[in-house]
């Protein structure tokens, strides 16, 4: 079972992995992350969208979910906002 801080670790390494060829500054945002039966929501944000504004300075997609059995992370659909991933998720625990 992954814990809240090894959830933080492995969302951290798979977002320097997954965009490793962009220029981003990734920040963990461990106070709006929620836990669920299956999965960690941790939310992040880049230290360049932040000091701008600019959406385009950051992922589209600023949650990240990770599986409590160790599995890769992985992003939800970007169709939904994140109040809608997350209900269909169940409530936090």
């Amino acid at each position: 079972m992954v814990s809240h801080e090894e959830a933080l670790r492995a969302a951290v390494e798979y977002l320097r992995h997954t965009y490793r060829d962009m220029p981003y500054t990734f920040v963990m945002e461990p106070e709006l992350t929620t836990e669920h039966r299956e999965v960690w929501a941790i939310r992040f944000d880049t230290e360049e969208r932040r000091d701008t504004g600019d959406m385009t300075k950051a992922p589209f997609t600023r949650l990240l979910l990770v599986p409590k059995d160790g599995a890769e992370p992985w992003f939800p659909p970007s169709a939904w906002s994140v109040g809608e991933f997350e209900a269909q998720l169940g409530p936090p625990q």
